[in-house]
């Protein structure tokens, strides 16, 4: 899990080129058919809740995911985590690279 004192630092946001994430992601998981990037939810009340991204490899290019296809993992993990935000706010989407956080996603 990320750490909460990451919640008052500015990190950067994740580095994104011809909608395709510009950077090698820190993976958990690589199989044929799918990429599973770790992640961690940061909610409005200060917590931090982990995610698993999981992207299909047919919408990756090599070990980097399109930007649409990481998204579209986030919207799902997040959604599953919070059940659809009835059960807590999101803040923001951090996931790592060469072991430094980087911003995915803000609500």
């Amino acid at each position: 899990m990320f750490t909460n004192s990451l919640s008052a630092q500015t990190v950067p946001q994740l580095p994104v080129a011809a909608d395709v994430v510009d950077a090698d992601l820190d993976v958990s998981l690589s199989t044929p058919s799918t990429l599973v990037v770790h992640a961690s939810l940061e909610l409005q009340s200060s917590e931090a809740v982990d995610l698993a991204l999981v992207i299909p490899r047919s919408r990756c290019n090599g070990e980097r995911p399109l930007l649409t296809a990481l998204l579209d993992a986030v919207q799902a993990a997040v959604a599953r985590a919070t059940r659809g935000g009835t059960l807590h706010q999101p803040r923001r989407v951090l996931t790592r690279v060469g072991g430094q956080p980087h911003l995915v996603a803000q609500f």
